[in-house]
């Protein structure tokens, strides 16, 4: 117990520093939502609109990456049991929606 008593800061600055890059990773992904108000009201447009065609629930959809191109995708269904989760990739332009696999 002492052993790990003097080595407590050691073991915070290392579990701070592994949160901070994991949350730098997803900041950038998703930073091209951060920096354009206009791809961010399009994109929001465009997944509720998804989302009401495909029957989805809006808090399935988790946001993967993005591009002016393209909205990579999780969509989580809640079904009884195990819930499944896919890829998709929507067109920015086209509204189309493709499995990730497909692109």
């Amino acid at each position: 117990m002492e052993r790990l008593n003097r080595y407590q800061w050691h073991i915070l600055w290392v579990a701070q520093s592994v949160i901070g890059v994991v949350l730098c990773v997803q900041l950038y992904a998703l930073s091209p939502l951060y920096a354009d108000s206009a791809l961010r009201s399009r994109t929001q447009v465009l997944l509720q609109a998804t989302a009401a065609r495909e029957g989805w629930l809006l808090s399935g959809v988790s946001i993967q990456s993005i591009t002016d191109d393209t909205i990579r995708v999780m969509y989580r269904s809640y079904n009884r049991g195990n819930d499944s989760s896919e890829c998709f990739v929507i067109d920015q332009k086209s509204g189309s929606l493709t499995l990730c696999n497909a692109s």
